[in-house]
C-alpha cells in the first residue's frame, strides 16, 4: 500500500485534535483510500504547551522549516492561523512542490490570489475544505458538484460560535458575557474571541464562498 507522509505546522488544540483523529481513524481511511497516511513531523510552539491530546515527543519540532524542507514529507497541513507567518509557511511548502492543506480562512481571504498563483506556478495543490463549514462539507460541492449552477444567494450558518451564543441568549435569556465565557470553556470560542464575535470570521468565510460561487475572486473586505 502506498504511504503518504504528513507534516503539520501547529500542534495546539486543533493540531493535536487532527493528530488524534488520524491516529483513531487511520486504518479506516487507509482501507477506503488505498493509501496509508502517517505523520512524519509536527512543528509546535513549545514541546510542553498544553494540548488536549498528547503528541509523541519524537514527532515534534519547534522549527517549522524542518517540516516544509523535509523531502520525505508529501503533504503539509497548516494549522497556525492568522495572516502573518502562516503565509510564509504555505508559500515555502508550495515552492517545494508539496501539497498544502489549510483551514486558514483569514489568510485565504487576505491573500487568496497570491497563494493560488504560487500553487499553480509550482504545480502543487492547495486544499482548503476545512476553511469554511468543513463538517458539511461545502468547498468541494461548490467547486465540483455545482459547477454548472448559478447562485443568486447562499444561506447558512457559517460561524458555530455565534450560533451557539445567540441560541443560548434567545432560549435562556442569558447574558452575552456569561455565554461567551462558557463558549470559551467548552472550546467553541477562541481566546481572544474577536474574529468570531466581531463577525470577521463569518466575513472571511462568506467571501470565500462568494468567490467560488461566482467564479472570480471577491473582495472580502
Amino acid at each position: 500500500m502506498q504511504k503518504v507522509n504528513l507534516g503539520m505546522i501547529g500542534g495546539g488544540t486543533v493540531g493535536s485534535g487532527v493528530y488524534h483523529a488520524l491516529l483513531r481513524n487511520g486504518d479506516l481511511m487507509a482501507a477506503r483510500l488505498g493509501v496509508k497516511i502517517a505523520f512524519r513531523k509536527i512543528a509546535v510552539k513549545a514541546f510542553d504547551e498544553p494540548r488536549p491530546y498528547e503528541i509523541p515527543r519524537a514527532l515534534m519540532t519547534t522549527d517549522w522549516q524542518e517540516v516544509v524542507n523535509d523531502p520525505q514529507i508529501h503533504v503539509v497541513v497548516e494549522l497556525v492561523g492568522g495572516t502573518g507567518i502562516a503565509k510564509a509557511m504555505i508559500l515555502a511548502a508550495l515552492a517545494h512542490g508539496k501539497t498544502v492543506v489549510t483551514a486558514n480562512k483569514a489568510l485565504l481571504s487576505a491573500h487568496g490570489p497570491e497563494l493560488f498563483a504560487a500553487a499553480a506556478k509550482s504545480g502543487a495543490n492547495l486544499y482548503y475544505e476545512a476553511s469554511v463549514c468543513g463538517g458539511i462539507p461545502i468547498i468541494k460541492a461548490l467547486r465540483e458538484g455545482f459547477v454548472a449552477n448559478q447562485f443568486p444567494a447562499i444561506y447558512g450558518i457559517v460561524n458555530g460560535t455565534c450560533n451557539y451564543i445567540l441560541s443560548r441568549m434567545k432560549q435562556e435569556g442569558a447574558d452575552f458575557a456569561d455565554v461567551l465565557t462558557d463558549a470559551q470553556k467548552q472550546g467553541y470560542a477562541e481566546t481572544p474571541p474577536d474574529l468570531d464575535i466581531d463577525g470577521k470570521d463569518a466575513q472571511h468565510k462568506i467571501g470565500i464562498l462568494a468567490s467560488l460561487a461566482h467564479g472570480f475572486w471577491v473582495d472580502h473586505h
